[in-house]
């Protein structure tokens, strides 16, 4: 079985041959693996775990975005620097959140909003046509966005965008629209530049804790939904399936993501509160589509290849009947991740087909 067509008859939650694989990792995992295995490339990478996706995007062609002190700006004018927390890996945090004490929704019309023509979308079409084989989706960064984390915190900061949707709802609303009117663009330009080849739409944001929802349901449904739902339809003129990511417990918000036109959600953290994949798959598995679900707090970089291997059977055991389940880690593959950890979770899906 093809790829494309595996991952479109999961999608349509019909049984396949073996379940689709999902990849995600950070940059010093990558590096690693291409180390270990004595590859060269990603696309090498990708091709030695058999992983169903390839993603694709735009080449930016804005303004220079590396500062004189190592920092970077990004595209919504937020300073950012890099902070290692081990020998072999770090994060980029925020400097300064540039809105953070913008609080008149008027102000945000003079603010230096992102233009689609600070990106080339050229390519993007001969890029889907390089991986015609596989399920295409829409690649980290820009080219999958989202709302609350990237841009909102960003730009005002972590606490204000938990307290402006009930202290200063006009001006969270029109933050959130400005933001949207440029990613519809981008979004739309992007589909139209592909021809209808992208696979999936991937819109990223964190709704949920390990403990709960960060916003409750109808908070969530006024002040985000609408963002989303503009942003999946855009790209579902073209034929696209809508990817939507959050890690947390948010099984309460399922509900409300199935309304949105959510067909797949990922990463299924199954050690958050609520997110017993049993569970998930007796109540949502007939509506939406999973992605993940394999540990990545505590299996993926704390046990060994054979426990790892009892895990990757019980997940599809419980998600892959009836399809609607792409197996992948709950989170980016992480630098304290043993590469045999992650060697054997796709050796032993690979190898384990019971509804085949």
């Amino acid at each position: 079985m093809k790829p494309l067509e595996r991952v479109l008859k999961s999608l349509a939650h019909e049984e396949t041959d073996r379940v689709p694989f999902m990849y995600r990792d950070v940059p010093e995992v990558r590096s690693r693996l291409k180390k270990d295995l004595l590859l060269d490339s990603d696309e090498e990478l990708f091709q030695y775990l058999d992983i169903d996706f390839r993603w694709v995007g735009p080449e930016y062609t804005g303004p220079e975005n590396n500062l004189p002190n190592g920092n970077r700006k990004d595209i919504w004018s937020v300073e950012w620097k890099y902070t290692r927390f081990s020998e072999n890996a770090g994060y980029w945090n925020e400097v300064c959140h540039p809105l953070a004490d913008v609080t008149d929704p008027i102000a945000l019309e003079d603010y230096h909003w992102p233009s689609i023509e600070e990106w080339d979308f050229s390519m993007v079409e001969s890029e889907c046509d390089k991986y015609s084989e596989y399920a295409i989706m829409t690649g980290p960064g820009a080219a999958s966005p989202g709302i609350l984390q990237f841009p909102v915190q960003n730009l005002i900061g972590v606490e204000r965008s938990f307290t402006e949707p009930y202290l200063n709802p006009l001006f969270m609303e029109r933050l959130i629209q400005k933001v949207t009117e440029f990613q519809c663009a981008y979004i739309d330009k992007m589909f139209s530049s592909a021809k209808g080849k992208i696979t999936f739409l991937r819109l990223g944001d964190d709704y949920g804790t390990q403990q709960g929802l960060l916003f409750d349901p109808e908070t969530w449904k006024r002040i985000f939904m609408p963002s989303l739902k503009a942003m999946a339809d855009t790209a579902k003129k073209y034929g696209a399936h809508y990817y939507q990511h959050s890690c947390g417990a948010i099984r309460d918000l399922i509900p409300a993501l199935i309304e949105t036109g959510v067909e797949v959600i990922d990463p299924v953290q199954v050690k958050a509160c609520g997110m017993d994949p049993f569970m998930l798959k007796k109540d949502f598995g007939h509506l939406v589509t999973f992605s993940g679900g394999i540990d990545e707090q505590d299996l993926l970089p704390n046990g060994t290849p054979e426990v790892v291997t009892l895990e990757v059977r019980r997940m599809i055991d419980i998600m892959a009947p009836g399809g609607g389940y792409f197996l992948g880690p709950t989170h980016n593959f992480q630098d304290d991740c043993p590469t045999e950890n992650m060697l054997a979770m796709y050796d032993a899906a690979r190898s384990y087909a019971p509804f085949s």
